[in-house]
């Protein structure tokens, strides 16, 4: 049969055809397999497509179908990657690679800026710790001959004045008062420029050692006060905090130290208790339909310098300070005065004060202090100080003042 077969030009025809077919078949896969194992297959060379007769959009279909983007696998890796096919014919995806570079730039310019931004604030922090308060007197300000051509530096004498601010709250401003050497201090510090935690503020007065009718030296007496005003709106019709020191001259030449709100301090407790006893009476002449005098609108304070001691005195000059004000006056012909005086002997002057003032109204228990200056009261001291506490309106309250 087999013979029969092989031997029918036909049938031999159609093998060798089937052969040829297999062999070809088998020689194709050999060589899409070579090219698969060394990675050398290139579709578009096998498989050409005529893209100059295809459309925009499906010249990206057909192209992004072949982009990998490895950002998908490594969500740590947003470097964009440099991909031409992508960039070119994926707008999205260059729009993302735009936002990655947007945020990345913003992200590091925040780093940047970061520690600049500390440092300034730190810096800022250094200039409010060590802010510098350095004041000369209002004698000095408002007289044009004391200016840099003829005061120096030697002429002046440092008052170093320490206010502890431990138990005061940084709000408001502290309002300092000074009589020192016959020259008045009066300034207003704002505890908002100052850092939470200061704990004490050092302000200097500079002093000018002699000033004419008075030369600075030990132990002439001189009175500081402090006032912490808060809330004028709640406080101006009681007693504000305050200290005030009255002291005497430590150096002639060097620095010297005031100190107030020392916690040993009894200023403001004293005064605070006259106040209250008064409010008590007030209290209790108002139960009874007696009406609070409306015309209580001024203070007197009648100063009185005793100078039996010194007649020869030609200049003095007499100062008075309460709740955050100060008035001076300087008498030029003191032998004037003393001839008419009723006793020889004795200088007088009255200081009129609106209860009223740009710090609330005067109090009852509010202390005032006066000092009188001259050479001519040396020896023992040129400038002599005291004080006392106001006890009425409208009449004298009477201070000896040496």
């Amino acid at each position: 049969m087999y013979f029969l077969l092989s031997t029918n030009p036909n049938y031999k025809a159609k093998f060798l055809d089937r052969k040829i077919v297999f062999r070809l078949i088998f020689i194709s896969i050999s060589i899409l397999l070579v090219f698969h194992i060394s990675n050398d297959l290139d579709l578009n060379i096998f498989y050409p497509v005529n893209t100059s007769a295809l459309e925009d959009g499906e010249k990206e279909s057909i192209y992004s179908s072949y982009v990998f983007d490895p950002s998908e696998y490594f969500e740590e890796d947003n470097v964009p990657q440099n991909n031409n096919i992508s960039d070119n014919h994926n707008p999205n995806r260059n729009s993302n690679n735009n936002n990655q570079l947007t945020v990345q730039q913003q992200v590091e310019e925040q780093q940047v800026r970061q520690p600049q931004v500390q440092q300034e604030q730190v810096q800022g922090v250094k200039q409010i710790k060590n802010k510098k308060y350095e004041f000369t007197s209002i004698e000095s300000k408002n007289n044009e001959n004391n200016n840099e051509n003829n005061i120096n530096s030697g002429d002046y004498v440092t008052f170093q004045t320490v206010i502890n601010l431990a138990n005061i709250e940084k709000t408001g401003f502290i309002r300092l008062v000074a009589y020192i050497n016959g020259q008045s201090f009066k300034e207003d510090i704002p505890l908002s420029e100052l850092d939470m935690s200061t704990n004490k503020l050092n302000v200097k007065l500079n002093v000018i050692k002699d000033n004419g009718f008075i030369t600075l030296d030990t132990p002439d007496e001189f009175f500081a006060c402090a006032y912490h005003v808060k809330d004028l709106n709640k406080e101006k019709n009681s007693i504000l905090y305050f200290d005030c020191n009255e002291g005497d001259v430590q150096s002639a030449d060097g620095t010297n130290t005031i100190r107030l709100f020392k916690p040993s301090s009894m200023v403001y407790s004293d005064s605070k208790a006259l106040y209250d006893q008064q409010q008590q009476v007030q209290g209790q002449v108002q139960g009874i339909g007696q009406q609070d005098n409306k015309k209580d609108d001024k203070v007197l304070l009648k100063i009185i310098s005793p100078l039996a001691d010194r007649k020869n005195t030609k200049e003095l000059k007499i100062a008075v300070a309460i709740r955050g004000q100060i008035q001076t006056e300087k008498i030029n012909d003191v032998q004037s005065e003393l001839d008419k005086s009723k006793d020889g002997s004795t200088i007088t002057r009255t200081f009129t004060f609106d209860r009223k003032t740009d710090l609330g109204n005067i109090q009852i228990g509010d202390r005032f202090h006066a000092c009188v200056s001259s050479d001519d009261l040396n020896p023992p001291e040129g400038q002599e100080c005291e004080k006392r506490l106001v006890k009425k309106f409208n009449s004298p309250n009477s201070l000896p003042a040496r």
